[in-house]
């Protein structure tokens, strides 16, 4: 079995991934993949945890091209998917799942089916005074919080 610390080479990363997409990967794309992903600028190995990131990152890609997605696409799809990677030796224990302000409300709805807007989040958190924007990154306990007030207004 292989260790969560064991180093992978990027360019042999960045040729798997072009291998899931089909088709070559300009430079300015893998930057930004590699900063969604959190890897840090001029690195030439990853972890693994960073590279099943970029993995799971470019296979949303191959299906919807178009879309933007995020390290909390990217989570989901592993937290889905974890079965299926233990199988094959890789334990990602607690994939880190940074969700911003703004991705709340798909998430909200993926999780308990109900429909939620910006405003209506804004207007949650000023009633119950819960520090809320777009760009903030939201932790674990507030988003526990978040799920049970979309749960109770769900009914």
């Amino acid at each position: 079995m292989q260790s969560i610390e064991e180093a992978y080479n990027l360019a042999w990363v960045k040729t798997a991934c072009e291998h899931i997409l089909g088709k070559n990967i300009c430079q300015r794309t893998w930057r930004n993949c590699l900063r969604i992903c959190g890897v840090q600028p001029y690195k030439r190995e990853i972890k693994l945890k960073e590279c099943c990131y970029l993995l799971g990152l470019f296979y949303l890609k191959r299906q919807n091209p178009f879309k933007k997605y995020s390290l909390s696409d990217v989570s989901l799809l592993l937290m889905k998917e974890k079965e299926r990677l233990s199988k094959f030796g890789i334990d990602l224990e607690n994939p880190e799942f940074r969700l911003l302000g703004r991705e709340l409300p798909d998430y909200l709805y993926e999780k308990t089916g109900y429909k939620v807007t910006l405003r209506t989040l804004y207007r949650w958190a000023s009633k119950r005074r819960i520090p809320f924007s777009k760009l903030r990154i939201i932790n674990q306990k507030e988003l526990s919080r978040w799920l049970e007030l979309a749960s109770i207004a769900n009914g």
